[in-house]
This record gives C-alpha cells, sequence and structure tokens, in this order.
C-alpha cells in the first residue's frame, strides 16, 4: 500500500514510517517542514494540520493515512485552544481530506489516558496534561463520528507511555536518572510501549478488517526495575533503592494482540534499542 503519515520527521512519526517500510508499504512523510523528514529515504509532502487543502494534496494517491502528527507537551504550555485546533479542528481536516482525496483507510494515533473503560485513566490526568487529554479524546469522538458519515474505516490506536530511540522525553528523562550514582525510585509499575511496536500495530490494523479502539500498553514494569535494567543497558554503576509502593497499573490489551497482531517487546529488549540512539544516553 502507499501509505501517507502525518508528523513523519517525529519521534514516533519516524518509528511509525519505518515499521511501514520494513513491512513492504511504500511511504508518503507529511510534514510541515520537508528537510527534516529527508532521513526517511521515501516520499515527502507539505502540509501541516491547518490546511485541508494542503492535507488533501499530500493525500492525493495514497491508500491509507495514519493520523499522527498532534500538538502534545515539550518545553511549554498551550493554551487550550492550540490544542483543540491541533488535536480536534486538525484532526477533523484529516479524515476530511481524506475523504475528498480517496483515501479509504485511516489509523488515528491517540492515547492510553482517553480510555474511559480503563480504571487507572485518571491516573493519565496526573502524569499527562489534562488539555491534551481532553483534546485527544475529543478529537477522537468528533473524528469516529465523522468517518462514520464518510464512509472511512477508521481504527483508532491508544498507546501509552512510548519509549525508544529518538526520544527526547521519556527515554531521555530515564537516562538522566540512570547516570545518577544513587536513584531513589518507586516500585509502582506502569505499562510502557515501545515506538516500533506501535509502528507493527499501525501495520496490522491496515492489514485487518479492524476498526474502533485499540489500547497498546505493553508490559507494566516498575521505575525501580527500569532504572537497574537502564543502568545495566548504559555500563554505568551506583544503587537504584526502591521505595515500595504495591501498586500495578495494567491494561488489558488482549484485543489489539488477538486482532491487529500487536506485540510489544520485553522493557530489557525496549530500553537495549532505545538507550543507543537517545539524546542524553
Amino acid at each position: 500500500m502507499r501509505v501517507a503519515v502525518t508528523g513523519a520527521s517525529g519521534f514516533l512519526g519516524g518509528h511509525l514510517s519505518e515499521s511501514l517500510l520494513s513491512a513492504g508499504h511504500e511511504v508518503v512523510a507529511v510534514v510541515r517542514t520537508p528537510a527534516k523528514a529527508a532521513w526517511l529515504g521515501c516520499e515527502v509532502r507539505q502540509a501541516d494540520l491547518a490546511s485541508e487543502e494542503a492535507l488533501t494534496m499530500a493525500f492525493s494517491g495514497c491508500d491509507a493515512v495514519v493520523s499522527n502528527a498532534a500538538l502534545a507537551v515539550r518545553d511549554r504550555k498551550p493554551s487550550l485552544e492550540e490544542f483543540t485546533a491541533a488535536n480536534v479542528e486538525g484532526t477533523l481536516r484529516v479524515l476530511r481530506a481524506c475523504s475528498t482525496a480517496g483515501v479509504g483507510s485511516v489509523v488515528g494515533i491517540s492515547t492510553l489516558g482517553v480510555d474511559p473503560d480503563w480504571a487507572w485513566r485518571h491516573l493519565a490526568a496526573i502524569t499527562t496534561n489534562t488539555r491534551y487529554l481532553r483534546t485527544k479524546g475529543e478529537g477522537e469522538r468528533q473524528g469516529t463520528a465523522l468517518a462514520a458519515t464518510r464512509g472511512l474505516k477508521l481504527v483508532w490506536l491508544r498507546p501509552g507511555p512510548i519509549y525508544g530511540s529518538r526520544d527526547h522525553k521519556v527515554t531521555a528523562r530515564y537516562a538522566r536518572l540512570a547516570r545518577r550514582q544513587t536513584v531513589f525510585a518507586p516500585t509502582v509499575a506502569m505499562p510502557h510501549v515501545h515506538a516500533a511496536d506501535v509502528g507493527g500495530a499501525v501495520v496490522g490494523a491496515l492489514a485487518s478488517a479492524a476498526e474502533g479502539a485499540y489500547g497498546l500498553a505493553g508490559p507494566a514494569v516498575s521505575l525501580a526495575h527500569l532504572l537497574r535494567v537502564a543502568k545495566r543497558e548504559l555500563g554505568v554503576g551506583g544503587r537504584v533503592i526502591p521505595i515500595p509502593l504495591p501498586i500495578r497499573v495494567t491494561y488489558d490489551d488482549s484485543a489489539a494482540r488477538r486482532e491487529i497482531g500487536f506485540q510489544p517487546r520485553s522493557i530489557e529488549d525496549g530500553l537495549a534499542e532505545a538507550l543507543r540512539g537517545s539524546p542524553g544516553s
């Protein structure tokens, strides 16, 4: 298939593009700054979430679109209006552009924290910007309704938290902590999913007849264990002192494993890849 990936030059978008290319698909990287996507070695088209016309042109001739571009939080705190413009209105523009361009299949990248059936979803509001969660959830809701009226096959993938190589956030933070001589770390176990495994789920979703939403949680692992693994991978000494907190945050991702072939790797294998190619590692 010829698959357009929005936000293909970013951390997750790069992994999604690599997974699609490895599976034999032709990838069209749809980005705001084409030079940033040159390293992918695929066709690059320029567009952003603010222009439905540009998105329609970028999706021309494609069989499927991975709606990955979104506004998250990095060095500043965007307003609710900015989040809404990207994560709700931008999502709707992507879907309308798909319909106009004749694209029949869409995979949307959402986040685990929007799942109303997940018992721990309110914890995500503590660890993640609530404006981001609110607008991603609203983008899903309105996008699902729009896709139904336009006859689009739509699958939502809800990963989280995501780590992997080229990650300036989660992986880089773990690398910095692991380099400390002494680290106090809670034993609360949280799910972690490697970006390349999200890519594998995208490949599986496009190959299947699946529709609806799928959580991609990955294995639950404590920060204490994760930092021990990171120290070993980085070859640094020191101590990780666990702070006992008997809490285990899990998610039932069996539907994703069964229906779209989601196969999350272990934290040991994931960190071995992630720490080789992340800032600060």
